[in-house]
């Protein structure tokens, strides 16, 4: 009788676009996850980024079969995607290729849901690998800080601040889930959830990250009431930010000078962000779209050999907006920030400030880390075209109805 019934709900289950792309996104979120782990040892990458492609191909015939948009915008959406295509082929990195096809197609889909299938998909996975990571089933890559000896565990993943990377990014999808009921307990379970991720992987700038999330979210909460005006005002900006911290940390990284006192400290306090970027800089100066960049990074086995036998070699380009720049090229660069600041900006006119919020916490995230692009990490682009993302007094969905009805 239980395999009967199950096999009703099976077949009554609708095969709708929302659908689809709620298992197109786990199936990406499962193997993108897992190529940045130490199972890269049993299970090759070329594997993974198969099953990812396929994926993709099944999107876009939802984006052009199944989603209701005008010949102007398809095409639009076909010339974004054939750059995308053009970056994978060069750069070799297929990372802006998913993240793009996927915010394309989440049209008619509710935000609420991909941000609870993100939740709960990388919860699960980022559990399983830490534990398979402390039996020994897969490798814990562990790293010792030069200057300290401190030592820093990656629990399975390819290098710590990957593992604080992740951590970061699911406290903010429970941050969007849980917005109404976010109080003091869940502002201690965020400094008890740093500090226990700064003890194991010593990811100092990505602990300064989650402590930020409890004034950035004090502030967007206390703008949703119009008597508080210093916060609404302060909220209300939050998206300015965005073009603004990555141009600042462009010119800052772009004017690097070794010699100057003030810049040494500020590179050493960003572990050396501004040094490579700097050399980022000079030896591929800025194209119009993106070019191959080689770089030796510390993640994987192959990273931490590196780190033990040949430190002279590494050359990598941490901050996603540098990245951006230097990698995928000024196009997409204008492309990308242009969608965050759309996405702040259309919540903050209709004076919801969780989202803008959000934005502003991964753009301080991406001047240090790499992960705006992979959306393993961040699924909060997709809120681009998503459904039920900004606060109406007309909404539905369950994450819009919470927002409306928090008093502050």
């Amino acid at each position: 009788m239980f395999y009967l019934r199950k096999v009703k709900q099976i077949n009554q289950i609708q095969l709708s676009g929302e659908n689809i792309y709620l298992f197109a996104l786990t199936v990406t979120l499962v193997v993108s996850f897992l190529a940045n782990t130490t199972f890269v040892q049993y299970i090759a990458v070329k594997n993974f980024n198969r099953i990812n492609y396929l994926i993709l191909g099944i999107l876009v015939l939802k984006i052009f079969i199944l989603d209701n948009y005008r010949w102007y915008e398809l095409a639009g959406i076909f010339f974004v995607l054939a750059i995308g295509v053009y970056s994978w082929r060069v750069t070799n990195n297929n990372v802006l290729m998913i993240m793009l096809t996927f915010i394309f197609a989440a049209k008619g889909v509710h935000f609420d849901k991909i941000i609870h299938q993100y939740f709960k998909v990388n919860l699960t996975l980022i559990l399983l690998v830490s534990v398979y990571a402390l039996l020994g089933i897969i490798r814990n890559l562990s790293y010792v800080r030069t200057d300290s000896k401190i030592m820093r565990y990656a629990l399975g993943v390819l290098y710590p601040t990957d593992y604080a990377a992740y951590v970061f990014y699911l406290i903010l999808a429970y941050a969007f889930i849980n917005y109404k009921r976010i109080g003091k307990r869940q502002y201690l379970l965020f400094t008890v959830i740093a500090v226990t991720l700064y003890a194991v992987t010593n990811a100092r700038l990505d602990t300064i990250l989650i402590l930020l999330i409890i004034p950035i979210l004090l502030v967007a909460k206390r703008a949703g009431n119009s008597t508080h005006r210093i916060s609404r005002i302060l909220a209300a900006n939050y998206w300015s930010l965005t073009p603004i911290l990555p141009y600042a940390f462009g010119l800052m990284t772009v004017y690097f000078n070794p010699a100057n006192s003030i810049f040494w400290h500020l590179n050493d306090l960003l572990s050396g962000r501004l040094l490579y970027g700097n050399i980022a800089f000079q030896q591929h100066p800025v194209k119009l779209l993106s070019q191959k960049v080689v770089e030796h990074g510390w993640g994987g086995i192959q990273g931490l050999k590196m780190f033990k036998d040949n430190q002279a070699r590494y050359f990598f380009i941490d901050s996603s907006f540098i990245r951006l720049l230097v990698v995928y090229g000024v196009v997409l660069s204008i492309i990308v920030i242009g969608i965050m600041v759309i996405i702040s900006v259309r919540a903050e006119l209709r004076q919801s400030y969780l989202l803008p919020a959000i934005i502003l916490l991964i753009t301080l995230s991406s001047l240090i880390d790499q992960h705006l692009l992979e959306i393993s990490f961040n699924p909060f682009l997709l809120a681009f075209l998503a459904n039920g993302v900004v606060v109406t007094s007309s909404c539905k969905s369950a994450t819009e109805r919470d927002v409306l009805s928090e008093k502050v």
